[in-house]
């Protein structure tokens, strides 16, 4: 039925549940595009993924209670019991627009990088993406995605801690002293950039820190893909433990891209020679791959890429499945069996998987020089709002459905003014959205009648 489907039936073991958020946190653009940026320029990136155990502590302490409390298998059904239905529907399909976007980004960055590390062409490898997640995602349901994500995640980190220790090796370096004084002396180990300004191409350190919380408070709070597996563990305890059990994976996660990046760095000061100019900057990784590693390595890190492509692609498909169900079918189509929501899911899982790999397939793009950027920029058009309205609802008591519009409506108008008209960092994005969404948002519930009862759906969160 829809519960198993969508939620499990709650048999998933915590530390399953904490390896798939991971697997789906951590996607082919951390693979391929956090050690680009670490090659290309330092380690400034590092400190916002060292952010994600702070947001962490607000997942476990005020979102997760939330969910579980209203016994969500959406979380645009807060929305609902918070403000009005309208919200839910709004916040549901801009999460569905934002992750179609998000499995095309992504199929189509893995399918640039692997066209340079396998005789696939980019479009083919997007459309062997597309298909495997198709099949075992609408075959399975979250449980098939859970499990898949745990084996992926062994396989990711694995290939990537070969990758790292062969890269060192090759590096031609008499000791770990000559590399760190060669790291040090180009600035790739730097993790602050001190100055003030939002735009310099060299992003601050404050930008770093106020962007990486935003994001991660709207992943962690508003995102389906991540709220989906709170409800998939026995007890709140288990949930709360998959959710550090992410935290935790990512500061050995953080260290081993960030490092694979310097790696190559030093590898290429080594061997100048083989460094082809005219590859981007995403294709760097896939390079050392295709060329530097024996046949039987290179495939378990071609297998890593892969796999941490897929874990994203087929998270989103069951994602947007479960919020359109849930939040746009389910109550037009109330009287519907629960075979029939079960056979619409699978039905919207393939249509879902279609439209992102189509889509991939077409932003399949080699003049792209860094889709790093462009998916941080997509992040905070989208969860940016997202966010804001769900900080609005659970800390101010006197938010109403009038300010959670509002402030919607004018979160999303800025993100595209700021998108369009301003040379500001995309990092800092999700944080102006949520700000704006929410300083709008409670100034304008002043203007209207108060909630009738927010008891439970606000902070203080008492126990029922």
């Amino acid at each position: 039925n829809t519960d198993d489907y969508f939620r499990g039936s709650g048999r998933i073991p915590w530390w399953a549940a904490g390896c798939s958020i991971f697997a789906t946190m951590l996607s082919s653009l951390t693979f391929t595009g956090v050690p680009s940026k670490a090659f290309a320029q330092d380690w400034v990136y590092a400190v916002g993924n060292m952010m994600i155990p702070v947001v962490a502590v607000v997942a476990v302490v005020i979102a997760l209670p939330f969910y579980r409390r209203i016994d969500a298998t959406s979380a645009y059904e807060y929305l609902e019991k918070r403000f009005h239905w309208s919200i839910r529907a709004f916040g549901s399909l801009s999460f569905s627009t934002f992750h179609v976007f998000r499995m095309a980004i992504v199929m189509s960055l893995t399918g640039l990088a692997l066209a340079v590390a396998t005789p696939l062409t980019a479009t083919q490898s997007v459309l062997l993406m597309g298909l495997l997640s198709i099949v075992y995602c609408t075959l399975g349901g979250v449980s098939a995605v859970i499990w898949t994500d745990t084996l992926q995640t062994f396989v990711l980190m694995g290939g990537a801690v070969i990758a790292i220790v062969w890269m060192l090796a090759g590096a031609q370096q008499q000791a770990s002293e000559g590399m760190l004084e060669t790291a040090l002396r180009y600035d790739k180990l730097n993790l602050a950039n001190l100055h003030l300004s939002p735009f310099d191409a060299q992003i601050a350190l404050w930008v770093i820190v106020l962007g990486a919380i935003g994001q991660n408070v709207a992943s962690y709070t508003a995102d389906q893909a991540v709220v989906q597996r709170y409800m998939t563990t026995r007890t709140e305890a288990l949930a709360a433990r998959a959710i550090w059990t992410n935290a935790l994976l990512s500061i050995p996660a953080t260290l081993i891209f960030f490092g694979i990046g310097t790696s190559l760095f030093l590898f290429y000061r080594s061997h100048p020679e083989r460094l082809d100019p005219s590859i981007t900057t995403d294709q760097i990784f896939p390079l050392f791959i295709a060329r530097e590693l024996p046949l039987g390595v290179s495939g378990l890190i071609v297998a890593a890429i892969f796999a941490a492509a897929q874990s994203t692609v087929s998270t989103s498909m069951n994602s947007v499945a479960t919020t359109l169900v849930t939040d746009c079918f389910r109550p037009l189509l109330g009287r519907w069996n629960e075979h029939a929501f079960l056979r619409l899911a699978q039905t919207l899982t393939v249509l879902l998987g279609i439209a992102g790999t189509w889509l991939a397939v077409s932003f399949v793009d080699p003049e792209i020089r860094s889709l790093f950027d462009q998916f941080i920029k997509v992040i905070g058009l989208f969860m940016g709002v997202l966010g804001g309205l769900f900080v609005l609802g659970a800390v101010f008591r006197r938010a109403n459905a009038v300010g959670a519009w509002c402030g919607a409506c004018a979160g999303a108008m800025s993100m595209y003014a700021i998108w369009k008209y301003t040379a500001v960092n995309g990092y800092l994005y999700t944080a102006i959205g949520i700000l704006v969404c929410v300083s709008v948002g409670l100034a304008a519930s002043f203007m209207a009648l108060p909630p009738k009862d927010v008891e439970g759906l606000c902070l203080p969160l008492r126990k029922p």
